[in-house]
């Protein structure tokens, strides 16, 4: 017997977006609030929240370019707003909170089985094609999304992100089996994935 899901898709990274987050958990009051993140990326973000250090260097060339690419429609945080702020609402309103994504041996080995030797290779190759490439968004969404196409064009990259889109929902279901009410915060462009899984699995769900 399932309880229902709520489930959101953010803007990973956009400042505007924790205040989104925030007023949905407030007004929603959930019984649990779940994350695709991973627990080791949930331990990562609360250290980097209290560093003294805010906004932390981007870790590579993609993220640079990710980061470059979304301040063009606001503010850009790292940690992801949408996801700090969901773990601070959390706290703030005694909610609990769970990673849903894959932790990271779960992660290599999924790598390891969709991702080949002439993938990387390839996509080795492809700091400069992110580089040169000229976004044509003209909204945060729309470029989330334009970013995804080009990072994953790859099979083996994008079998790794629907294999984690359905991680997710089994995650989702998991709490649903659990809570009568569970809001769940996707990254914006799993967002359509993790809801096809959802369906598929017959967990009541509905799109905020």
């Amino acid at each position: 017997m399932f309880g229902r899901v709520f489930i959101v898709g953010a803007v990973r990274g956009l400042a505007s977006e924790g205040e989104r987050v925030f007023s949905i958990i407030k007004n929603n009051k959930p019984a649990v609030v779940g994350l695709s993140v991973s627990k080791e990326g949930m331990m990562t973000m609360k250290e980097l929240a209290n560093a003294e250090t805010a906004n932390p260097e981007p870790d590579n060339i993609e993220e640079e370019i990710y980061i470059n690419g979304l301040s063009e429609f606001g503010e850009v945080i790292k940690p992801p707003p949408c996801f700090l702020m969901a773990m601070k609402s959390a706290d703030q309103f005694k909610i609990p909170i769970e990673a849903l994504d894959m932790d990271d041996e779960h992660y290599t080995a999924a790598y390891c089985k969709y991702v080949s030797t002439l993938d990387m290779m390839r996509q080795g190759r492809s700091e400069k094609i992110f580089s040169k490439h000229v976004f044509l968004a003209k909204t945060p969404e729309e470029f989330v999304f334009e970013w995804d196409d080009l990072v994953n064009r790859l099979k083996g990259y994008m079998e790794l992100e629907m294999a984690r889109e359905e991680w997710l929902a089994k995650g989702a279901c998991r709490l649903a089996r659990k809570y009568e009410k569970t809001l769940v915060i996707v990254e914006l462009e799993r967002l359509t994935g993790v809801s096809v899984h959802l369906k598929t699995m017959g967990c009541d769900f509905e799109v905020v």
